[in-house]
């Protein structure tokens, strides 16, 4: 089963998909329709109620905003399950982790019960797994804000280094893994000696806006460019070799098989460019995501584990005075005509009993698809002048059917529901499986002597520390720990895949899921992947009460149907009165699914923060945006 997709194959079958142009222009037409979301008064709000269904970040979001600026609301969040945070997981040890049986909404029964054993050797630092997001883009200026603001601590996650490896099952360099530096240095060297070649022919064939006057001119400074780009040498010619001692001439930005320090070293020898080309790097892997804009450097993630974001936004939001129920499932929602309050319903655990909660307003921050069933026929049904908005109501019921059609259609094949399907599998091991082992003492008989020896890493000479290794196996990724590199053990991610792979996943029992991740390992070193240990496995479309890692508002309809249909829901809603009369936003849905930045934690507060404009000034509409940024560029890094 193929688990990439090249982004030139999707968007020739994605003609509505604009890529990052799709982003810039979302981004851009917000901000000059509007400055920025609305800063709440103190005391707009005093003696309205508050209800906050999920206790997922962009619930939490929403709850601190109301109680920070002192607005005068009485605010609750209820949680379905023990813990705040929603997708904004880490895994300790001791934890457990329980997904449903499969991907259904409602009526799943509980599966097997994992239980995270990771090693916690004495003097590193508490072994954790983000089971969720993993990464904060320092694009992400608000939820950056936030930590600072919280004092939660930062430090740079590393997307990509140069030591990481590169491993296909198919293609011309099929098998043995290569390292990244060697297939980006020696792709850049041919590229550079090719075009320093032909110079003065392509800039007088080009179709770019060059007067034709100096496109002769301009051929010299684009050899001497290409002979910087692409480490050429003074003649223009890739020649990658250590040089005369000292590295005086060197070409080495490929790598070496033998590392200099006393010697010279020796130089990688270069991978013919037929042979990256017949290979389809690009095509067979994601090789070129740490470059496109969410995943450059720099990024971050907080120290001591993600969830570290959630908890302290729940902090905030119990010391200001707002109340969290965990345990809280929700099993209606409904309106009181009379008294013009909402009335929602929760589960009271291990009884048949529900307990009631009253509320002015309501955000939910549940994934859109449970509220097919959670809210009441009077409220998303009815006529155009009774429950919510028509637009409203459309929008809603868009996003049910997007969720109800089959992951596997008529004709065999796969199509996404609303909630994306996307697994991942989490190791712990030594880190000298790619760190290399410590300097150790060699004695050599003939010679009589003790040398000191840096054994190498079993694959590439260089260790690797953090980044991500790509493959074409099904795993798709292994991500290197970026943090404590002194520790004895270390934990990985070795597996992160979607789409058909992650939905087949997600059908298997988490020791078929391991046993497969340990192949894909494997294919990174023998040694590297029977030396992981401890494994977990989650499947997202299959956890309670969550169903899926991201919207997928693609499944929703054609381009501007979705996108219509994004807006609506975008603004709120509404609640006619007897007379047919429609009151101001009173309903809000919040979270990363209802934002240009689907699947990242920035997008679950840009949301928050558009609800409560929406409700704080109800004569502004929030931001229409004329098209959706497709998911998988955003998510999968197509």
């Amino acid at each position: 089963m193929s688990t990439k997709i090249s982004r030139a194959d999707f968007l020739r079958s994605h003609p509505d998909a604009t890529a990052w142009a799709a982003l810039d222009d979302a981004t851009n037409e917000q901000l000059r329709i509007t400055p920025g979301p609305v800063r709440l008064d103190e005391g707009s709000f005093k003696g309205k109620r508050a209800l906050i269904l999920g206790a997922g970040v962009g619930g939490l979001t929403t709850a601190y905003e109301l109680l920070v600026h002192k607005t005068g609301m009485d605010v609750t969040i209820l949680e379905a399950q023990n813990r705040t945070g929603g997708r904004c997981m880490s895994l300790r040890t001791g934890d457990t982790l329980t997904e449903d049986k499969d991907d259904a909404l409602f009526g799943s029964e509980p599966g097997e019960t994992q239980v995270v054993r990771f090693e916690w050797p004495v003097g590193d630092a508490e072994p954790y797994l983000n089971a969720g997001p993993g990464r904060i883009p320092s694009a992400h200026k608000r939820l950056l804000s936030y930590l600072r603001e919280f004092g939660v601590a930062v430090e740079v996650y590393v997307m990509n280094s140069m030591s990481n490896l590169v491993q296909m099952d198919k293609g011309a360099l099929r098998g043995k893994p290569r390292v990244y530096r060697q297939i980006d240095h020696n792709l850049r060297g041919w590229i550079a000696q090719l075009v320093h070649e032909n110079a003065a022919q392509l800039l007088e064939a080009t179709s770019l806006d060059i007067p034709t006057n100096e496109r002769r001119g301009l051929a010299a400074k684009l050899k001497s460019l290409m002979i910087s780009f692409g480490e050429l040498d003074e003649n223009g010619n890739y020649a990658p070799t250590s040089g005369n001692p000292g590295f005086e001439n060197a070409i080495s930005r490929a790598g070496f098989d033998v590392l200099p320090g006393v010697a010279a070293g020796e130089i990688s020898k270069a991978i013919k460019l037929e042979d990256l080309l017949k290979s389809e790097y690009w095509a067979q892997t994601r090789f070129y995501q740490p470059v496109d804009f969410l995943w450059q450097q720099t990024i971050f993630q907080p120290v001591g584990g993600m969830d570290q974001v959630q908890r302290a936004f729940a902090r905030q939001v119990s010391t200001l005075g707002g109340t969290i129920h965990l345990n809280s499932p929700v099993t209606s929602i409904a309106w009181d005509a009379k008294t013009r309050e909402f009335v929602v319903q929760v589960a009271r655990i291990g009884s048949r009993e529900t307990i009631e909660y009253r509320a002015d307003y309501c955000f939910s921050n549940i994934a859109i698809p449970f509220l097919e069933k959670l809210l009441s026929k009077d409220l998303q049904g009815g006529g155009d002048k009774s429950g919510f908005d028509v637009p409203f109501k459309q929008g809603l019921k868009a996003v049910y059917a997007a969720q109800a059609r089959p992951r596997i259609n008529d004709k065999g094949e796969y199509q996404d529901k609303f909630l994306a399907a996307t697994t991942k599998v989490g190791w712990q091991g030594d880190r000298t499986l790619w760190q290399g082992k410590l300097i150790t003492a060699r004695h050599t008989d003939d010679l009589k002597l003790t040398t000191l020896v840096a054994p190498d890493a079993e694959e590439g000479v260089v260790p690797i520390f953090g980044g991500i290794s790509w493959t074409s196996h099904e795993i798709v990724q292994i991500w290197y720990p970026s943090t404590a590199y002194h520790d004895r053990k270390g934990v990985l991610t070795g597996a992160y895949n979607f789409g058909q792979v992650a939905h087949e996943w997600g059908k298997m029992t988490v020791s078929d899921r391991l046993d497969l991740a340990r192949e894909g390992a494997r294919k990174f070193g023998v040694k590297f992947g029977n030396g992981l240990h401890d494994g977990l496995a989650i499947a997202w479309q299959n956890m309670p009460y969550i169903k899926g890692g991201w919207a997928y508002w693609q499944s929703v309809g054609p381009a501007r149907e979705a996108a219509d249909h994004f807006n609506n829901l975008s603004q709120g809603t509404g609640i006619h009165d007897a007379k047919g009369k429609l009151s101001d936003p009173v309903f809000f849905v919040v979270g990363d699914q209802l934002s240009s930045l689907p699947g990242w934690q920035e997008g679950a507060i840009a949301a928050a923060l558009n609800a409560l404009t929406r409700m704080a000034r109800p004569d502004l509409e929030i931001p229409r945006l004329e098209k959706l940024p497709d998911t998988r560029l955003l998510v999968e890094g197509i």
